[in-house]
């Protein structure tokens, strides 16, 4: 696929078909994705691919937390603050992922999605030292947007959320992740389900505009 089509395709996808996808190019997809710069080549990122049983039981227990009102607690909240800037803040409530669906009054359609891991059928579950520096993050960032264009450049579809990372303890159980690693973000990978009304583009939400993100100083 061309760069700027793949680039434009980028939207994420809120439910996934049943089909799973083929092992072999979720292997590749993660091997190329390697190429990824990072702060002096450190390479801070491991993946735990999880399909099959083992997401099915994650996602089995993910939902008893939240249906007994369990917290969340990402593993990210012990190395990064959670308070927001105004400047983000404001711009969460303008255009937030969540407002269109708000302003349609479906919301449970956004809640629905995310409470199911958005039937994803493969999850990738990206992780970093737990001694690391804020840079590894950084890194981990880059690492994600490589994984997300190479899959979509291989016909998938996305779907990064941190929503899937609100329970580290159960996704460590079932991804047998090590303690000294910490999970910082999750990505669903597979089929859109163009039938889902929770995919209708008209709950895409906007980008703010050009001229208030970018600056040319001379």
């Amino acid at each position: 696929m061309e760069f700027d089509k793949v680039y434009n395709h980028e939207r994420v996808t809120r439910k996934f078909t049943n089909r799973k996808v083929n092992e072999k190019l979720l292997a590749n997809i993660i091997e190329r994705a390697q190429l990824s710069p990072s702060l002096l080549n450190s390479q801070p990122w491991k993946v735990y691919m999880l399909t099959g049983d083992a997401l099915a039981g994650l996602k089995k227990e993910v939902k008893s937390q939240i249906k007994n009102n369990i917290e969340p607690h990402e593993d990210f909240v012990k190395m990064l603050s959670l308070n927001w800037d105004s400047y983000p803040s404001q711009n969460m409530a303008a255009v937030g992922a969540s407002q269109p669906y708000f302003f349609n009054n479906k919301m449970d359609l956004f809640t629905e999605s995310n409470n199911n891991m958005f039937n994803a059928q493969d999850v990738a579950f990206l992780t970093i030292p737990r001694n690391s520096p804020i840079w590894s993050v950084y890194d981990l960032g880059i690492f994600s947007q490589s994984i997300m264009l190479l899959a979509l450049n291989a016909g998938l579809s996305i779907m990064p959320a941190h929503s899937m990372v609100s329970y580290p303890d159960l996704v460590r159980k079932y991804g047998k992740i090590p303690e000294d690693e910490l999970i910082g973000m999750a990505i669903g990978l597979g089929y859109q389900d163009n039938a889902a009304e929770v995919n209708d583009p008209k709950f895409y939400p906007d980008r703010l505009p050009f001229k208030k993100i970018y600056k040319l100083v001379k």
